[in-house]
């Protein structure tokens, strides 16, 4: 998927809970929540850096969380398999650029996320 087009609009109902959860988790800045939604070996791939485990994954969460005054919103989703999902969000703050559009590539085992790319889409 090279463009926005190929996502469906954006629809929590459609995404698996887990995704929601750390979405909604992480927008308002329940860092612990957040961190909750990750199996215990996870691996967060952003901003070219690898976060491996579930202790290195919670400091990036407070840390990401903190770096920039910025909103986020929701714009679309893609659902490949039961085990992956990728969600489009524009976030618009005070970070270089002042908007952006990020996509999450989860991959999840129904109950935890295991593996969370982040990527300018």
């Amino acid at each position: 998927m090279t463009s926005a087009d190929a996502f469906a609009p954006y629809s929590a109902s459609a995404l698996p809970e887990v995704v929601v959860a750390y979405l909604d988790a992480h927008d308002d800045k329940r860092h612990a929540d957040a961190s909750a939604t990750f199996a215990p070996a996870a691996t967060v791939l952003d901003d070219g850096n690898t976060y491996e485990g579930i202790d290195a994954i919670r400091t990036w969460i407070r840390r990401s969380s903190h770096e920039y005054t910025y909103t986020s919103t929701r714009i679309g989703q893609h659902l490949p398999d039961d085990g992956h999902a990728v969600v489009l969000v524009r976030l618009d703050g005070d970070f270089p650029g002042g908007t952006v559009t990020l996509r999450y590539r989860f991959e999840h085992d129904g109950t935890l996320i295991t593996h969370l790319t982040i990527s300018a889409s």
